[in-house]
């Protein structure tokens, strides 16, 4: 098959220029639980499901630096092994302008050489609307929760924004 070097070219720009316009983006968000409704299974899986929604604010820098920040999360949780989480977070910056981020994580609980347990986990997300300046944006990327206390919970967002085509 033959491809005319003009249509190789201008594909190579348009997908230079594409990436060109990304712009790595994080959010690192405290949260605190405000509400919850949890199922707690009557066996001896120590398995619960719980529905969360949980507000803090963002830290750093960036278009998400001072933002609001809900979740609006499902927990599924099998005692002493895994869990599976998934969500939306809804980032209001201070001009008002709101970014929703679909999430996903999965973890699993380890043992430490000391016989204490810990979570590990990873996720992804992907920006699943917006308004203002997030309105004609698409993203997608990397996301961890960090345990800092019983309470609260650090969610941190790392990937890429940019224009939808």
């Amino acid at each position: 098959m033959h491809t005319s070097m003009p249509v190789v070219l201008s594909l190579a720009l348009c997908l230079g220029a594409a990436q060109a316009i990304a712009e790595p983006v994080k959010l690192d968000a405290l949260l605190s639980t405000t509400d919850s409704i949890s199922l707690n299974f009557k066996d001896d899986t120590r398995r619960f499901l719980t529905l969360l929604q949980r507000e803090g604010t963002a830290t750093g820098a960036g278009p998400f630096e001072g933002a609001k920040v809900v979740e609006y999360g499902m927990h599924d949780v099998t005692g002493g092994e895994a869990a599976e989480a998934s969500g939306f977070l809804e980032a209001t910056t201070a001009g008002g302008d709101v970014a929703y981020f679909r999430w996903s994580l999965r973890a699993f609980f380890v043992g430490e050489p000391d016989g204490k347990t810990r979570l590990v986990n990873a996720g992804h997300w992907e920006l699943a609307g917006g308004t203002g300046q997030f309105a004609a944006l698409r993203g997608v990327g990397t996301m961890a929760i960090e345990f800092p206390s019983k309470t609260e919970r650090r969610y941190i967002l790392e990937g890429e924004l940019a224009p939808a085509p």
